[in-house]
């Protein structure tokens, strides 16, 4: 489970929902979503390692109003290096992670019925993450490994011009041409 806050884009999905009063069903902001990981550790002697991984994280929003249907997609695409720290080197338990990420995202706009002026709606991203990742082995059996974690992400400056464009249907009015991001993840790995 991803969840994503990213103001500058809740403001443009909350001017979109204030501008229409005649809409039954609001825009949700675009908050809960799906995550997938994968992460390879290079070996090492000590407690900590070093490695690269890459996810992929979904997101999406979706209001169905009498004669309009407007859904917001959007995927991030993360390549990753990790620092993995276990707290004991024989029977390791607890593990740490700080993970330094370049983020790319892709957001669409699907509207119905399909309206002819395509032009602005999908728009492209780019940032950088810095997250911290918690988990705890629970399950081990000599060969394979389950650990629930939790782990928190922060874009501090996240590059996407025409995102307005794709959210509220306008540009430079209602928000930036960049947001900042927070970012949090609950699940269970394999290892």
């Amino acid at each position: 489970y991803n969840y994503l806050s990213a103001p500058e884009w809740d403001n443009a999905i909350q001017t979109y929902n204030f501008s229409r009063p005649f809409l039954e069903k609001n825009q949700p902001l675009l908050m809960p979503g799906l995550s997938t990981s994968g992460s390879y550790l290079f070996r090492s002697s000590s407690r900590m390692s070093h490695g690269v991984g890459l996810s992929y994280s979904y997101f999406r929003s979706a209001a169905k109003n009498e004669n309009l249907a407007v859904s917001l997609n959007l995927s991030l695409i993360k390549m990753s290096y990790i620092l993995h720290l276990k707290t004991s080197k024989k029977e390791p338990k607890y593990y740490f992670d700080l993970v330094v990420s370049s983020v790319a995202a892709g957001l669409f706009r699907s509207v119905e019925p399909y309206s002819s002026d395509d032009s602005e709606a999908r728009a492209f991203g780019i940032g950088g993450e810095v997250a911290v990742k918690a988990g705890y082995m629970i399950l081990s059996n000599g060969q394979m490994t389950l650990s629930p974690f939790i782990s928190l992400g922060y874009v501090p400056y996240f590059f996407s011009p025409d995102a307005e464009a794709s959210l509220n249907q306008t540009k430079g009015l209602t928000s930036k041409r960049w947001t900042n991001m927070l970012t949090g993840e609950i699940g269970l790995a394999m290892s």
